[in-house]
């Protein structure tokens, strides 16, 4: 999905701002939106200059490896299995048997937020 963001990203920037007009890219994004657009970081390199303000709202950032509640571990333990949902699978860092090769550890290591001059989490894991 951070591929298909950036592609979109892109694609505006040619259409809607001839001769690289654009001065200043910023991001919002709520729960995953805000993963998504993290992902999609690396593949906008080019315009890393430009990027100025990242606001992520209740974003997991951090995943849900451990939570509190059994309830909560059981519905997410439920939805896994029934749904087969990747993004699931990989928000509760169950993605590869070392927590070093899940996708939101890796994502950690990628470059991206070093290049925004405003960095906004707000209520994130």
């Amino acid at each position: 999905m951070g591929e298909r963001l950036a592609t979109e990203v892109k694609q505006y920037i040619i259409s809607f701002c001839p001769a690289s007009t654009v001065s200043k890219i910023s991001f919002i994004g709520h729960s995953l939106g805000g993963i998504i657009i993290r992902a999609s970081l690396p593949h906008l390199s080019e315009y890393s200059s430009k990027f100025f303000t990242f606001i992520s709202l209740s974003s997991p950032h951090m995943g849900s490896k451990y939570n509190s509640s059994s309830l909560v571990d059981g519905g997410l333990w439920l939805l896994k299995k029934w749904r087969k949902s990747q993004s699931l699978i990989q928000l509760s860092m169950s993605d590869a048997p070392e927590i070093q090769n899940t996708c939101l550890y890796r994502l950690s290591e990628l470059p991206g937020f070093c290049w925004f001059k405003n960095i906004v989490l707000v209520c994130s894991t």
